[in-house]
């Protein structure tokens, strides 16, 4: 259980960029993760309210968003010890994300029933699962869609507190979808998400980063991009 502080920029690079990109983070200093060697799946299950209000607040760009979700780190929910419940909260340019795991047994039922009494039961001293439950029981929140990819981890020393990831094959598909087939859909073939996360400032790296590779920053949302993909590229109506 941890709450995060944090900025996030974001940035859309080609897959052919990649392997460069990585060579530089390294020739900087940042050390690879030592998570399973850098690499992992994650795999995330968005919710959402009938209305789709998180949704229409990214693009509407309101200044204060709030997404609720149920992170793995392998490719199914069905095998996962332990599932994240996360809240995610952006107010402006500051990021603040809140974690907490609820065991296996605990998930499937909270998936099956919907019930969030009896986990707020449980774990009734973990602050974070309750406020989780709390939005998702008040605001009417349901499963919407997952979000699957792959991401490689870059890490500064750490005082500096910059971590960098690069998200490739990223896909999604129907919540629905996803219990019947599994059958997802790419939402950008052929391009990866860069992101440069940080508590304090901006590495003497950087700049230098944007101008050799010519990124430019983007404000982009796996969430709402795989909705859009999912709706064909078209805004729901609201």
């Amino acid at each position: 259980m941890y709450k995060n502080f944090r900025y996030e920029f974001k940035y859309i690079i080609n897959n052919r960029l990649v392997e460069a990109l990585e060579f530089y983070l390294e020739k900087v200093g940042l050390k690879k993760d030592a998570s399973q060697n850098g690499y992992y799946t994650v795999t995330s299950l968005y919710f959402d309210t009938p209305a789709l209000d998180d949704y229409h607040d990214k693009i509407s760009g309101l200044k204060y968003r709030r997404k609720l979700r149920a992170r793995v780190y392998n490719d199914n929910f069905y095998i996962a010890k332990n599932v994240w419940l996360e809240i995610k909260e952006k107010h402006d340019m500051n990021i603040n994300k809140m974690r907490a795991s609820i065991e296996y047994d605990d998930w499937m039922y909270f998936l099956k029933i919907g019930n969030t009494f009896k986990i707020g039961n449980k774990y009734k001293e973990n602050k974070i699962i309750q406020k989780f439950l709390y939005l998702f029981h008040i605001k009417n929140y349901r499963p919407h869609i997952v979000v699957k990819y792959t991401r490689k981890v870059f890490i500064a020393d750490f005082l500096s507190g910059i971590r960098v990831t690069i998200d490739r094959n990223l896909e999604t598909c129907a919540w629905k979808v996803f219990m019947d087939n599994g059958e997802m859909s790419d939402v950008y073939r052929g391009e990866a998400v860069l992101e440069v996360k940080f508590t304090q400032a901006i590495p003497w790296w950087f700049g230098n980063m944007l101008k050799q590779f010519q990124l430019s920053r983007q404000s982009f949302s796996k969430y709402t991009n795989s909705v859009d993909m999912l709706n064909k590229h078209k805004h729901i109506a609201r």
